[in-house]
């Protein structure tokens, strides 16, 4: 009789890869934009830190939502956007959250680019632990994990 062994692996995310398209942009004159991870990159990047529930920093870096929308057209500063994710889970951001709260739209969480596993590989998450008052689920519900398009309303 032959017994085999097999060794448990904690197998790591497979980073998406960052020449294909991540999000798709449309906005509300019917012109569409696609950005791959690498484009993102190039733009002015933000961050953002929140404590996780174990009370652990964690640092979001990517790209602000206002400053994307504005580098498109100067006419989104006060449209809601309509976002879907990769499990076609989707929500309105109001167009007063976009500017007050600025949510951003990461890609790197702790220097490591997100998996599609790991809530990627973009996430639009907003400032939780800069504004008291987000903690609420509508603001919860709000923060979008394998953000995949945003359509300007």
């Amino acid at each position: 009789m032959t017994f085999f062994c097999l060794t448990a692996v904690k197998a790591e995310p497979v980073p998406y890869p960052q020449d294909r398209t991540a999000l798709r942009l449309y906005l509300a004159d019917g012109r569409q934009q696609s950005f791959t991870l690498h484009q993102l990159q190039r733009f002015p990047q933000s961050t953002v830190r929140l404590r996780d529930a174990s009370g652990k920093e964690q640092l979001w870096m990517g790209v602000s939502l206002p400053w994307l929308l504005q580098s498109m057209d100067e006419e989104t500063h006060d449209r809601p956007v309509y976002t879907r994710s990769l499990n076609h889970y989707s929500v309105v951001i109001p167009a007063a959250d976009i500017q007050r709260y600025q949510p951003l739209i990461a890609y790197q969480r702790d220097g490591q680019f997100l998996s599609i596993r790991d809530l990627g590989p973009l996430y639009l998450i907003y400032p939780l632990d800069d504004y008291p008052e987000l903690h609420q689920q509508v603001f919860y519900n709000r923060s979008v994990w394998q953000l995949s398009e945003i359509h300007v309303e």
